[in-house]
């Protein structure tokens, strides 16, 4: 069992220097993903806008319409006063002619306030496309420096690691799984003992244990932290 043990404390060396390697791969995607998710939402935003922008020409051109045809509309009335042949008619031809006039001036405020939100959507979608830009290029950028990084990190990770198909073949599969299970929770599953404390916990380990780690004959787990713990003359010897 001392042979499997050793094995066992170098798998998990090998294992907690790559931690940090581990990390950053790991993190390396997630902060990438995060990047995408913020230019998506800013052509989200971009799109709405462009929309909107759209909208607001469209409804300008409609009440640029209906000005030209209140106008039309106000010229027909004043020829219609000016043939009357009656008070009647004339008094109907001017009813006309006012109604075109408050729906000229109506047309006419209200194209100018289209006018003044076209013009401040203009500017605010120069503004949303040049930030979308940006964000694209840095997320382009990043995108780049995140591949040569991640090859880097695995190169490094693949030297760090090497031997440890070799060692893990050495330890029983049930000792494998255990590491395995612990190591989803925990860091640093496997300590080496050299007195009567843990050093994972600080706790004190009962001195039966401790003349047992030295037998090593079989795998022990600190009664407190439940970290693998083997005994510094398992590693030394």
């Amino acid at each position: 069992m001392r042979e499997e043990l050793l094995a066992l404390a170098k798998l998990a060396e090998m294992d907690d220097s790559a931690r940090d390697l581990d990390a950053e791969l790991k993190q390396i995607p997630q902060s990438l993903e995060e990047l995408r998710d913020s230019v998506q939402t800013l052509e989200t935003m971009l799109a709405q806008e462009r929309q909107q922008l759209e909208e607001a020409e469209q409804l300008k051109l409609r009440q640029s319409t209906e000005l030209k045809e209140r106008n039309e509309g106000l010229q027909r009335a004043r020829k219609k006063v000016a043939q009357a042949s009656s008070i009647r008619e004339a008094d109907a031809g001017e009813r006309e002619v006012e109604a075109n006039r408050r729906s000229i001036k109506e047309r006419e405020e209200e194209l100018a306030r289209i006018g003044q939100a076209i013009e401040a959507k203009t500017a605010s979608l120069a503004e949303r496309e040049k930030d979308f830009e940006e964000a694209r290029a840095v997320l382009r950028s990043k995108e780049e420096a995140s591949k040569a990084r991640i090859a880097e990190l695995e190169e490094q990770r693949g030297k760090m690691l090497s031997g440890r198909d070799e060692l893990a073949v050495k330890v029983p599969k049930s000792i494998i799984k255990r590491y395995d299970r612990l190591k989803t929770g925990i860091t640093n599953v496997v300590l080496i003992i050299k007195d009567g404390t843990c050093p994972g916990c600080r706790m004190a380990l009962p001195p039966q244990l401790t003349i047992e780690l030295q037998r090593a004959n079989e795998l022990h787990q600190c009664p407190h932290c439940r970290r693998i713990i083997i005994h510094k003359n398992v590693v030394d010897d």
